[in-house]
This record gives structure tokens, C-alpha cells and sequence, in this order.
């Protein structure tokens, strides 16, 4: 038989069981709208988070600390064996409780120690990495910002602001960002303003030029400021304005010559001076006890607003920190004139932010920042764990989509071989006329391979179809979960080779299913197809 007639009786042979082959090609159809649209989400979702990744800007920037960033508590190996020890005359269980409770206590009483900070050395290493395109340090520290006679604490940030996410200048609310390059320009928040007694509008608008003085170090009129403490317990420090501050400050650096004129005993006298005279230890860092303040005058150039209840706050620079948000912004010309006299400077960071080009190897400077021995963050861990739950769910939908195709295939082994006993008189006629039993086997087989295609390009049609509604029904869900713009506009992914693809698996499916059919139609004798009734 030619091949042209073997394509004809196959398909005649479909052709006329219409019934049966429309329901077997719609199980195909129907496994191969769900191999297709699981394959299409699939790709479309791993796109999505490749590019929702990749094209911000924060993806491309590590966040680097020290590896012991925060506070590290005294460990138990430290404490004297002496603090903690429990007498053996007690019960086990009791004693182990006991000893839990004096290392606890101990910890407590005794200040933790302090954090290894990133060093100058360090960050040169940083610069020097390859794929980085800058590395950005900054200082922030807690201070007291005035204004004529009202002095206010505040978290004052000293570095670069263009990289804030969202962009500072979104948040403005008059004036604008500080010149980087300006070493006397300033920012502050309308928080500020407030705590400062500029409530309205209009007294917002007129504090852009006025002159702040900041001060960072030992707090001006720390003593003052500890003897209002102790007098007035239930005021706040920020009620007392820098006059009072003073006063009080020049009472407390006399107060430990005149403590003989109260009526106090010796030991009494003697326990006050203790205290009133104790010095430092001599293992806490030089910068935690420096009695020298820095006090510079800058000038306001601009106001941020407050972010909205589901808005991020651009100057929430170290989340979770009791430093953040930032009240005062300098730019990074500013450095010089407050960080530079300070006795921490130049000791190290507690963050920098390392920018790597776009494009360029994450993962690998990743890793030569561990190599550093100091703690990088950044969104990659995120990346990598979002886009292996997505390749995953995505496995999944895809081996329920097989299973579609496998049950729709066992119904292509049941028709054909249904096929195969009501026309066996017509194969015992091809074999009487001449044909061989490579001809039957073939015939069977092609049946079996156009109900795929047929199958699987009407499923691909439907998949397709179907999802153009899904697409917003799924972008409607995400941005639910997202308080920010996508820059992904479709979910699902329509590459070359997806067509290809399933419209091969579905025909190789088919075929395979006809296969026993088949040889069982190969087979049967001429003699007893032509008697067969």
C-alpha cells in the first residue's frame, strides 16, 4: 500500500466511528490544555520573578554587616564560675534551674559586649571586588537637634539619599534633597518639625532655611540631663529646654564637691561619691565614653512627610534598629564637619551597602563577601527560594497535566482496539488485496498518531484561549499581595519550543497507546478476518 493510502483508510477509519473518535480526541484535547497552560504558567511565573528581581535596583545592592551584628550577650564560658555557681546540696532539675536564672541575671546586670565593625581596610577589599560598581558607607547616630531655645532628640543619618527605595524626593513635602556635594545642607522630616513646635503649614514652609544646630557624641549637658532624670523622673528630657539643661548640667559638675554640706553620714558621703565620681571601665570601646560632643550648624533645605499605613518609609534606613527612621538627613559631604572629630571615626561601619553592576555576578560577590568573614543581605536567598517554589508548583501542575494525557491515552488503547475487532473482516480484505502486515500495523498506528495532533493542537488553541483571562486574573492576585507597581505585565510565557513541544509529547503519547492495537490487528490471519462475522 502507498502511504497516501494507508493516511486515507486511517483517517477514513476515524471518520466513520465519529462518535467515539470525537470523544477521544477531546481526552486529548483536554490533557493537552493542561500540559500547555501549565507549562505556559510555569514559564510565565519564572519570568515574572526573574524580572520583577532583576529590574530593581535593590536587588542589584548587598546589604554588608559585621557577623555578629547587634549586640552579642556575654557568653557563658565568660561569666566568673563564682556568679553562677548553685550549691550540690540541692535537687539536679532545681539546680539547673537556678543556675539558668543567675546567668540570666548576670547577663542583665552586665552590658553586652559590642559589635566588630566593618573596617576601612574592608571596604577598600569591597571596592576592589570584581562586578562592583560602587560601595557606599554611611553614619548614623542618636543626637540632639535645636532650634533657638527647644532642643529635641533625633536620629541623625549622615550619607548618600539617592538610592532610597521609595526615592526621598516622593516624599518631600517642601524644599528639596540636600546637595551631596553641600557639607552644611540638611533634611529633616515633618516629625521633626512637630517635636520642634512647627505644627502648621505655613511654619513648615518657613523652616526651609532656618538653621539647626546638631549635635552628636556625648550628649550636650549629659550631667544636667542625668540630674533632671533623677529629680524629675516622670518628665521628659525633651520638656527641658537648653537653658534649664545648662543650669542643671553646672549643678551636677559641682554637686560632688558640696556633697559634705548635706546631712549624710561618712559612709553615706563616701557612697555618693562613689558614684557620683565612678569612672569607665577600661575595656568599653574609646567612642562609648567620650565626654567630647560635636555640635554643627546646618542649614534646612527640605521637609519629608510621614509615610502613608501601607507606604515604606524611605528613611527607615535599618529596620528593626531603635536608630530608625531618620529625623535629620546630611549628605555625604556633611561627614567631615559631624563624624570627623568624633573619637569612633575611622574605627569602622556597622553597614555598607556594596552595589553590584547590573547584570553581573550576584552570587559570586556573594560569596567573596563571606570570604571576608562579614555578614552580606540581600534579596538573592529570597530570589533563589521564590523562584524554587515556583519551579516546583509548577512540577507539579505539569505531572497532573501528564496524568490528563495518560488517561486520555488509555482511551485512545480502548477505541482503537475496539476499532480493531469491528473492522476485522475490512483488514482480512486489505490482506486478501495485498497488504502486509507492516501495512495494518502502520494504519493503526497512524490513526492513533492523528488523534494526538489533532488533539494537541486544539488543546494548545484552548490553552491560549483560556489564558488571556487567567492572565488578569492572576496579575489581580499578585498585586494584592504587593503594595508596589509591577513591571511584569503577563503571567504567562508563550516561548518557540512550548508548540513544538506539546504538540510532539501528545503525538508520541497517542502513538505509543496504538501500539498494542496495532500488533494485535497485524496479526490476525487473513483466513479468519474474511470469516469474521
Amino acid at each position: 500500500m502507498r502511504t497516501r493510502d494507508l493516511i486515507g483508510t486511517a483517517l477514513g477509519g476515524l471518520w466513520r466511528q465519529k462518535a467515539r473518535s470525537a470523544l477521544t480526541l477531546l481526552g486529548v484535547a483536554v490533557g493537552a490544555t493542561a500540559l500547555a497552560y501549565t507549562l505556559a504558567l510555569g514559564v510565565g511565573l519564572r519570568a515574572f520573578i526573574e524580572n520583577e528581581f532583576k529590574s530593581r535596583r535593590e536587588f542589584w545592592q548587598i546589604r554588608v554587616v559585621p557577623p555578629n551584628y547587634g549586640r552579642v550577650p556575654v557568653p557563658e564560658g565568660d561569666i566568673p564560675p563564682a556568679e553562677i555557681a548553685v550549691g550540690d546540696d540541692l535537687p539536679a532539675d532545681r539546680r539547673e534551674r537556678l543556675r539558668k536564672r543567675l546567668v540570666q541575671d548576670y547577663r542583665q546586670n552586665h552590658p553586652p559586649k559590642r559589635a566588630a565593625l566593618i573596617s576601612p581596610e574592608q571596604v577598600a577589599a569591597m571596592r576592589r571586588l570584581p562586578g562592583v560598581d560602587e560601595v557606599q558607607t554611611y553614619h548614623i547616630a542618636s543626637g540632639t537637634v535645636t532650634a533657638g531655645q527647644t532642643r529635641r532628640w533625633a536620629t541623625v543619618y549622615c550619607g548618600a539619599v539617592n538610592d532610597f527605595t521609595p526615592s526621598l524626593d516622593s516624599h518631600l513635602l517642601c524644599g528639596r534633597a540636600a546637595d551631596p556635594s553641600a557639607a552644611d545642607e540638611a533634611v529633616v522630616s515633618e516629625f521633626m518639625l512637630y517635636r520642634l513646635g512647627l505644627k502648621t503649614d505655613e511654619q513648615m514652609k518657613a523652616a526651609v532655611g532656618m538653621t539647626l544646630q546638631v549635635t552628636l557624641g556625648k550628649p550636650e549637658f549629659a550631667r544636667g540631663n542625668q540630674l533632671a532624670a533623677l529629680l524629675a523622673p516622670t518628665a521628659r528630657q525633651e520638656q527641658i529646654d537648653r537653658g534649664q539643661a545648662e543650669v542643671l548640667d553646672r549643678i551636677a559638675r559641682q554637686l560632688p564637691q558640696h556633697i559634705d554640706r548635706f546631712d549624710l553620714s561618712e559612709f553615706e558621703k563616701a557612697a555618693v561619691k562613689a558614684v557620683l565620681t565612678a569612672k569607665p571601665p577600661a575595656d568599653r570601646p574609646k567612642a562609648a565614653d567620650a565626654e567630647e560632643s560635636v555640635t554643627r550648624e546646618f542649614t534646612v533645605v527640605g521637609v519629608t512627610r510621614l509615610p502613608d499605613l501601607r507606604e515604606p518609609d524611605p528613611t527607615d534606613l535599618l529596620a528593626g534598629s531603635p536608630m530608625s527612621p531618620a529625623e535629620v538627613l546630611v549628605g555625604p559631604a556633611g561627614e567631615g564637619r559631624l563624624f570627623a572629630d568624633r573619637p569612633d571615626h575611622g574605627l569602622g561601619y556597622v553597614d555598607v551597602t556594596v552595589k553590584v553592576r547590573p547584570g553581573g555576578d550576584v552570587e559570586g560577590v556573594v560569596r567573596e563577601l563571606e570570604g571576608m568573614g562579614v555578614q552580606p543581605i540581600s534579596s538573592l536567598r529570597f530570589y533563589n527560594a521564590v523562584k524554587r517554589e515556583v519551579t516546583l508548583i509548577a512540577g507539579g501542575l505539569n505531572l497532573f497535566a501528564v496524568l490528563s494525557m495518560l488517561v486520555a491515552a488509555i482511551g485512545i488503547t480502548n477505541t482503537l482496539f475496539t476499532s480493531v475487532l469491528e473492522r476485522t473482516r475490512e483488514i482480512g480484505i486489505l490482506k486478501a488485496v495485498g497488504a502486509r502486515d507492516g501495512h495494518i500495523l502502520w494504519m493503526f498506528l497512524l490513526e492513533g498518531a492523528a488523534v494526538g495532533l489533532i488533539g494537541g493542537a486544539v488543546g494548545l488553541g484552548v490553552a491560549w484561549v483560556a489564558s488571556i483571562p487567567s492572565d488578569g486574573w492572576v496579575k489581580s492576585l499578585i498585586e494584592q499581595q504587593r503594595r508596589e507597581e509591577m513591571i511584569t505585565q503577563t503571567y504567562f510565557g508563550w516561548p518557540w519550543w512550548l508548540v513544538p513541544a506539546v504538540l510532539l509529547f501528545t503525538v508520541l503519547l497517542t502513538t505509543a497507546a496504538a501500539v498494542f492495537p496495532a500488533r494485535r490487528a497485524s496479526r490476525i490471519p487473513p483466513v479468519e478476518a474474511l470469516r469474521y462475522e
